[in-house]
């Protein structure tokens, strides 16, 4: 009896030693392997169980736009009139009589002022005096041969031709001399050379004004014109007559209009070392709103 129970005992121990090193052993080699239930988390339904696992999806970055590249030609500009005359006297004097004013409407020829024309007049007075002798003196001479008689020796008839050669050319001289005097007279008169209105007038009654001098501006404003100022001559090889430009105005913020390259100067001004030509551009519609030298930009499309 004895000796059973004492069997069963090291049976007891024996099964608690090798429990013992199992549980050692299996957390040597990454500890308890965990239960279905708490690996799978809470069931699913069976429409999901079927169902394919789902990608993660990174959001894509949109490519980005090319901008397209700028090839017009840019530069400032101002209005101007088709067509322009800024006027000086070419001799120097006192302005006697101012005949119009700014604003005025004036044709093609018509006087605006005129300087003082005492001097002239009297020249033009002693210019004709030596016509009307010279002329008297031709008539004498002719005259004297033709009353020449028939026994005339050569050297009579040679010194009354003589004469009257003279009394021709001193006829000429006159009329030369006259002609000369009428030019000068002219000169003090100032004349637009063409119809337009005036856009000033700078002298007054009695002033003294000086040859080359400015002092008056006539434009004819039917059509505006706008001028660039700063055209390169890197850029001005691509511009040609006819090539569409769009134009904007200072004074007119919100405008824009369209218009066509109309004429290309073909010397252009050093400023400060740069070559820039002027480039006029029509534009295609008239805009009353507009004034001689008010500042524009200017966008041509090249079409080279």
């Amino acid at each position: 009896m004895v000796r059973r129970a004492v069997s069963v005992a090291a049976v007891v121990a024996t099964v608690v030693l090798i429990g013992g090193w199992l549980a050692v052993y299996s957390g040597l080699l990454g500890g308890p392997t965990p239960s279905p239930a708490l690996s799978q988390g809470p069931p699913s339904s069976p429409s999901s169980a079927s169902r394919p696992p789902i990608a993660s999806q990174t959001p894509s970055t949109p490519s980005p736009i090319a901008t397209p590249i700028d090839t017009n030609i840019h530069a400032n500009a101002v209005v101007v009139p088709i067509r322009s005359a800024d006027l000086a006297m070419s001799i120097s004097g006192v302005v006697s009589t101012v005949y119009v004013h700014p604003n005025d409407q004036v044709i093609g020829g018509a006087l605006l002022l005129k300087l003082d024309q005492t001097k002239y007049l009297s020249d033009i007075q002693v210019a004709s005096a030596a016509v009307d002798q010279a002329q008297a003196a031709v008539d004498n001479a002719t005259l004297a041969v033709e009353q020449l008689p028939a026994d005339a020796t050569t050297d009579q008839v040679n010194a009354a031709q003589a004469a009257l050669r003279l009394a021709n050319a001193n006829l000429e001289l006159a009329h030369q001399q006259s002609s000369a005097a009428q030019a000068a007279l002219r000169q003090t008169e100032l004349r637009s050379p063409i119809a337009g209105t005036v856009a000033s007038i700078d002298v007054t009654t009695g002033e003294q004004v000086n040859a080359g001098q400015t002092i008056a501006s006539v434009g004819d404003f039917t059509t505006w014109l706008v001028e660039t100022t700063d055209v390169s001559e890197l850029d001005v090889v691509r511009v040609a007559v006819g090539d569409r430009a769009t134009i904007t105005f200072t004074a007119l913020p919100g405008v824009e209009e369209t218009g066509v390259v109309d004429s290309i100067e073909p010397r252009g001004t050093d400023n400060n070392g740069e070559i820039n030509f002027a480039v006029t551009i029509q534009p295609d519609t008239y805009l009353p709103q507009l004034r001689w030298n008010m500042s524009a930009t200017v966008s041509i499309v090249p079409t080279s």
